[in-house]
Order: C-alpha cells, then sequence, then structure tokens
C-alpha cells in the first residue's frame, strides 16, 4: 500500500500522538536522563552505581475498597500547613502521609530503603552528594508530572525563615541547592558529611509541587495554606468542602492515583473517606463511640481500658478490644523542667523533684500496672543504656537535696523558704482533662515536701506553643519516638535557645554536644548505638526531664466491621496506620449488624492481646 504525502504526514502526527500519549511524563527524555527504559539502561551500565530495591507486600491482599473511616481528635490542628511554624504534630504528619510523598521510604516488613517518588539513588565516594532518578509515571493529583523542579521547590520553603522554623531551616540548609540533569535526575550536595543527611533529604522531606509553591516566599506560604493543603502526589485528597476548621476534616481517596498498581501497594489505603471528628471532652468521645458515631476509639486512660469495656456489644463480639504490640518507636514523657531560669537552673532541684515523682504509686493506684517506668531518653531499643541513673521516690533524699540548694526551713504555712524567705512555688500546665487527677497526686506528695504547685490546663495548642516557644518553667511534655535518634534536634545547645524547637528544657552540655557529633560523622551502626548509649547516659545525669512511664502497645477498640493484615498495624505502626491497613469487610459489617439487630447473635472476639509482630521477630 502506498501513501501520499498527505497521508504520510497525517500517519506521522498520529504515531507521535500516540507516543506522546503512551509515554508518561515529559516526552523526549532519554533513557540514559531518566526517561522510559531507564532500568534497562542501569541495568547494562553497572558501573554508573544505581541502587534500587523491590518493596514488600504489607496490606491485605483481599482487602476492599471503599466505605468510610471515622476517628476523632482532641483538638483541632493549629494548622494544616504540613511545614513550618505550628506543624510539628503528630497528627498533620499522618494526614501529610496520606497526601504527600518522599523520594524513598522504609519498607515497613523490611524496614530496608525503598522507592516512592524515585525509583533509583546513588551515593557519590566521598558520601557528600545523593543523586536521585524520578518516576516518570508520577503525578500531583491535578495531573501535573512530578520533575526535579518540585524538589527544587520544597528545599527552597525549607530553608526559607519565612516559615518559622528555625531547626528546618538549618537541617535543610545543610544542602546545597538540588541541581537538575533532566526533568527527572538530579543530585543534591551535602554541606557537611553526616550519614543521616541521605535519609533526612530521601526520605524526611515530603515533596510539594513547584507548580503551587514555587512563587511563594516562606511567609506568604504561611499565610495562604494555613487551613488548606498544597495538591499531593499521595492516594488521598483533603479538598476545601472537606474541611471545617475547628470541627472536623475528611480526607478522600483518589481514584486516579498514580501509585495505586503499584505491587507494594495492593491492600493499602482503602477507605474511600476518612473523617476526624473533633471532639474535645473525653467521655462525649466514648459515648460517640459507643453508639456508632466513630468507628474506632483509641484508649488512653488504662482505668477505662479495664472498667469502660466490658458492656453487651464487647461481650458478644460486635466491638472489638485490641491491645497490639509491635516495634513502634517509643517515646518519652514527663516533667520538663526550664533549666534556663529559676528553679530548675540548679540541678538540685531538678532532681529533687525526680525523687518527689511517686510513678510506682501512680502506676499501682491509677494505671493498674498497664505501664512500665522510663529511665531512657531513648526507651525500649538498643539505644536505651541499662547504666543510666535512676530516680526513684525517695522524699528524704529530695529533702537533703533541697536542703543543699538552700531551702531548708518552713514558714509558717509549712512551705519550704530559704534564708530570703522565698518558697518554691510553680504551675505545672497540662493539656488533658483527665490529667489532673494524675498531677493532683503529685501536687500532694510535693506539698508534702514544702513545695507549692499549682495545676492549670491549657489547650493542646497553647500548651504545645508555649513549651515550643520555652515559656514555662514546669510542664508535662510527651514526645513521639525516632527511628534514628537525633540528638541534636532536642539535646544540643544550638537549639537550646532557638524558638520554636523540641529542645524545649534547654540542655547545654559539651560532652553531649560532643557526642553528638561523633554519631553523625559515624558509619558503624554499632559505634552509633555506643554513643547514642553515652548521650543517653549524660541525660540522666543532667535531669532535663522527670521522666514518667510508657505502655509498648496500642489499645484499642472498634466495631467489628474491618479486615486488617495480620498485626494490625504493621511492624512499626501505632493506632495512626488504620488509615493505612484496614478496610470495611462486607461479610463482617453485615455480620455486625446483623448482631446489633439481634442481642442474641455472638460473634467471635478474638485474643485480647496481639503479639504477631513480636513473635514474627522472636521477641517472645
Amino acid at each position: 500500500m502506498k501513501l501520499g504525502l498527505r497521508g504520510l504526514a497525517v500517519t506521522l502526527v498520529l504515531f507521535f500522538a500516540v507516543q506522546a500519549q503512551a509515554e508518561p511524563g515529559v516526552p523526549g527524555v532519554p533513557p540514559e536522563l531518566g526517561g522510559p527504559g531507564f532500568e534497562e539502561w542501569v541495568a547494562a551500565h553497572p558501573e554508573e552505581g544505581w541502587e534500587t530495591r523491590e518493596a514488600t507486600v504489607s496490606g491485605n491482599p483481599n482487602a476492599v475498597k471503599g466505605g468510610r473511616l471515622r476517628m476523632s481528635i482532641p483538638e483541632f490542628p493549629a494548622t494544616l500547613r504540613t511545614e513550618g511554624k505550628d506543624s510539628n504534630s503528630v497528627f498533620i504528619t499522618s494526614v501529610a502521609g496520606l497526601l504527600y510523598e518522599p523520594l524513598l521510604t522504609l519498607d515497613s516488613n523490611t524496614l530496608e530503603i525503598v522507592p516512592v517518588l524515585a525509583t533509583h539513588w546513588k551515593t557519590s565516594e566521598d558520601k557528600m552528594t545523593f543523586s536521585f532518578r524520578i518516576n516518570p509515571e508520577a503525578r500531583w493529583s491535578d495531573g501535573a508530572a512530578v520533575t526535579a523542579d518540585d524538589v527544587t521547590a520544597t528545599w527552597r520553603l525549607l530553608t526559607d525563615e519565612g516559615i518559622l522554623m528555625p531547626y528546618t531551616n538549618i537541617l535543610y540548609g545543610k544542602y546545597e541547592e538540588p541541581v537538575a540533569v533532566s526533568p527527572y535526575l538530579f543530585s543534591v550536595t551535602t554541606t557537611e558529611e553526616n550519614w543521616r543527611h541521605f535519609l533526612y533529604f530521601a526520605i524526611s522531606m515530603r515533596i510539594l509541587p513547584a507548580h503551587i509553591i514555587g512563587g511563594l516566599d516562606g511567609s506568604e506560604y504561611l499565610e495562604e495554606f494555613q487551613f488548606k493543603m498544597v495538591p499531593g502526589t499521595g492516594p488521598y485528597l483533603l479538598k476545601q468542602e472537606n474541611i471545617d476548621t475547628g470541627r472536623s476534616l475528611m480526607l478522600t481517596r483518589r481514584t486516579d492515583w498514580w501509585g495505586a498498581n503499584l505491587p507494594e501497594n495492593a491492600g493499602l489505603y482503602n477507605f474511600d473517606e476518612i473523617e476526624w471528628l473533633t471532639i474535645m471532652d473525653e467521655r462525649l468521645d466514648l459515648e460517640k463511640f459507643k453508639k456508632g458515631e466513630l468507628d474506632v476509639y483509641v484508649v488512653s486512660r488504662a482505668s477505662w481500658w479495664v472498667n469502660e469495656f466490658n458492656y453487651d456489644e464487647v461481650e458478644r463480639g460486635v466491638c472489638l478490644k485490641r491491645k497490639v504490640y509491635n516495634e513502634k518507636v517509643q517515646g518519652i514523657a514527663g516533667l520538663a523542667f526550664n533549666m534556663r531560669e529559676w528553679p530548675f537552673d540548679d540541678i538540685r532541684i531538678r532532681k529533687a523533684f525526680a525523687h518527689l515523682y511517686d510513678r510506682d504509686k501512680l502506676i499501682d493506684k491509677l494505671f493498674y500496672n498497664e505501664y512500665e517506668k522510663l529511665y531512657s531518653y531513648f526507651p525500649a531499643s538498643v539505644y536505651e543504656n541499662p547504666n543510666n541513673v535512676h530516680y526513684e521516690y525517695d522524699p528524704e533524699l529530695a529533702k537533703q537535696l533541697l536542703a543543699e540548694a538552700g531551702y531548708k526551713t518552713r514558714n509558717a504555712d509549712g512551705w519550704l523558704q530559704n534564708d530570703k524567705g522565698e518558697i518554691i512555688e510553680l504551675t505545672l500546665t497540662f493539656d488533658t482533662p483527665s490529667w489532673e487527677r494524675i498531677h493532683t497526686v503529685l501536687q500532694e506528695d510535693l506539698q508534702k515536701a514544702g513545695i507549692k504547685l499549682n495545676l492549670k490546663q491549657l489547650t493542646s495548642i497553647t500548651q504545645f506553643q508555649n513549651n515550643m516557644d520555652h515559656n514555662f518553667k514546669l510542664a508535662f511534655q510527651s514526645w513521639g519516638g525516632l527511628f534514628w535518634p537525633n540528638p541534636n534536634s532536642s539535646f544540643h545547645s544550638t537549639t537550646a535557645d532557638q524558638t520554636p524547637s523540641t529542645n524545649i528544657t534547654g540542655v547545654k552540655d559539651a560532652m553531649i554536644d560532643s557526642l553528638a557529633t561523633l554519631y553523625d560523622e559515624e558509619y558503624d551502626p554499632a559505634l552509633r548505638v555506643d554513643y547514642i548509649k553515652q548521650i543517653d547516659r549524660r541525660l540522666s545525669e543532667i535531669c532535663p526531664y522527670g521522666l514518667a512511664w510508657y505502655g509498648p502497645f496500642q489499645r484499642v477498640v472498634f466495631w467489628n466491621k474491618f479486615g486488617y493484615p495480620d498485626g494490625y498495624l504493621g511492624r512499626t505502626g501505632d493506632y495512626l496506620a488504620i488509615q493505612t491497613y484496614w478496610y470495611v469487610d462486607p461479610a463482617k459489617e453485615k455480620a455486625m449488624e446483623e448482631a446489633i439487630a439481634d442481642p442474641s447473635k455472638r460473634l467471635p472476639t478474638g485474643e485480647v492481646e496481639d503479639k504477631y509482630w513480636l513473635r514474627k521477630l522472636g521477641k517472645l
């Protein structure tokens, strides 16, 4: 068959149109520059040093898409931004993980580095330059292709002082501006050698779209996205019409998510909608769950876990309760002493308070022996130092320490005083109403010791802001743990006087600074563990916190309509992982509804305690 010039022209137009349609992302990028065929090119050029790895499947392969998950938060977040001032909250981090993606992540089963937005990566011989290849398939929720420009725009935002997050500025200021080789290949060079710099850039940094944020400086970003979300590449959207500021927000599953068909995402991100309701009152929160207005209740109070969940629906299996153990990194909690000012600039007073904190009584009388005492700033991990200083309840030792600090006699009202007649009167701030009964025990014990303690409840937002701005003397504070400890952010002298910063107690110690530097420069994991253990020991000597307690588990109660993978929450997840792993099981939902309608019906309840991951990892 012969084609005339006109026919040939039409054929060529159609050919290139089909090619452009079939070729993902930016057209015309050759394989060696990251375009289609890059995998084959890498296989033929191993000397280039590119790495990649297949991720494992962590979801339930039988998961069904659909349905709505309803959960609650005690207070609406101070901002819906994922970066900058007030964004450092567990809830916002969780939401961000559903809307945005990093270049790489840790496999939830093996904890090895695996692809997300980037398919390949490599590190230079001097360990100072990192290169990445972006997946040409990756798309923003508005349909735009992800390119190296997005990485550069994100870096520029994170280094802009206008976002009012000094530590973020410092962290990402240790990288030079990323250099694009092509739309899909780029490199970034650090200004100092540190084994964590690759991880922070590749795993911790959520990539934002250049075509949205690229023209904004830090202060403009703060203002424009205070209560709305930048478009992302993740499996969910937060539409503006689904934000009821102060009351609720609802995430919507994307039907056009670029990563939906990747093998590692099978059985994940199943709910069509995830709704978060703001319920400030704990009792109201519980009652709404019992009425079926919430699907999952996270049990934070030990007394409620023991006493509140023995009602009919739980006994019959209509609702299930689970205490899930896994390898979730434990954080710390306790009395934060502001060491910058009186009275906690005196180590003797810090130690006295720690010895007046009767954790045994609290755990026994109020917590039904559900918890374990904290003795480490890196608890239940390889980094915990077994030789730390332990502060047990010892009022006689506390009395001696207070006397050494100058508080030896009592005034007419029974308060300890120094030679000037000054007493120790402090206000302990906290953010949850149920904590008042807990802190009252400390208040009474301090009163016996001659110290006047006032209790003041603040909103969670105010409490967090005050602590981050170091506007307190004594506060109860809890922190989530990090998979890779970062002593610089919370315990290095350079962060002690920055605001906001997580070094809220004002730790300034030359030994810790030196060990933190050695830790940053060390590529041998065993030696890094040793450095953190030494930091842990030194912190126990300094006593910046009166450490409290922890529970190495997650307690949840839920309506029996869900499916989930073995272990419920993944190897390292907490209750927020429910959003990722669970799904509405139609058969279970039908059985649950029938049991609700017929009180004579019972459903299987299973074991309350789940230690799947501990068994799998040989920890039992």
